[in-house]
């Protein structure tokens, strides 16, 4: 077993195993701690529509989707995650969704399946993250959406909870305290903060229409998680990039036949 699956075996986002709560006490605690979310990704807006999550982690934006009627699919890497997030959709009321184990190299769906592509802080934690997206741009409609969350690298939780509280570290990258100390478990083999600028780039050169905001202004604090501060979103210090895109730009010519 590779680091990057053993890692995230253990550490499924939005899970909580064995502290026993209820699936609308995770969704509770999910919307009322980032509660930019509901309003900005607009869950409602995918009825009817096909959604894919990749990284669906415990599942709970899956369950958001599909409360909305849409028709979800959702992909994570481990074994772990496509448990919890069918445990997840079955205490939500919402069955019959597909839920796949797969690599996000290398999608086991048809070219232009999906009128929605969503990945809510995934991208960051994969290294050679362009293969991902030509894979989000094969899967996706010439009109698609695509939302994802990427760790703002210009964000006061940055500048204080990461490089200023882990500064005597001795460590040669600014960005290694991210992934040695940042997630809620320790240890992440991987995690990249990016510039506005850095993540717009990403999409840039495959989608026509590219937009990107930033919400969630928080710090973690020695002994306490995700410390809300009173400060406008304008001033963008959050810790949350979510960039959308629209319009896709030209379709790759891999094919995978599974849908």
């Amino acid at each position: 077993m590779n680091k990057y699956i053993e890692y995230w075996q253990k550490a499924v986002p939005w899970t909580f195993r064995g502290e026993g709560l209820t699936y609308e006490q995770k969704r509770r605690m999910r919307y009322e701690l980032q509660d930019h979310m509901t309003r900005v990704i607009g869950f409602e807006f995918y009825s009817s529509k096909i959604v894919v999550e990749l990284g669906c982690g415990g599942g709970i934006d899956s369950a958001e989707f599909a409360r909305n009627c849409a028709e979800v699919i959702s992909i994570d890497f481990t074994r772990t995650a496509v448990e919890a997030t069918k445990l997840t959709l079955e205490e939500a009321g919402v069955i019959h969704q597909n839920i796949i184990q797969a690599d996000l190299h290398n999608l086991p769906l048809r070219d232009s399946i999906a009128d929605c592509i969503y990945s809510f802080g995934v991208l960051h934690h994969i290294p050679d993250v362009e293969n991902v997206i030509s894979e989000v741009v094969r899967i996706a409609k010439e009109r698609s959406d695509v939302i994802c969350m990427l760790y703002n690298r210009e964000s006061i939780l940055y500048a204080y909870s990461i490089l200023f509280l882990h500064r005597n570290e001795g460590v040669n990258d600014e960005q290694q305290p991210l992934g040695l100390y940042f997630e809620r478990i320790l240890g992440c083999p991987y995690t990249k903060a990016y510039t506005k600028e850095e993540a717009v780039s990403l999409f840039s050169k495959y989608f026509n229409e590219i937009s990107a905001k930033v919400y969630y202004n928080v710090v973690d604090l020695p002994g306490k998680r995700k410390f809300k501060l009173n400060i406008p979103d304008e001033y963008e210090l959050g810790w949350h990039i979510i960039v959308k895109c629209r319009g896709k730009k030209y379709t790759t010519l891999s094919i995978n036949n599974i849908s």
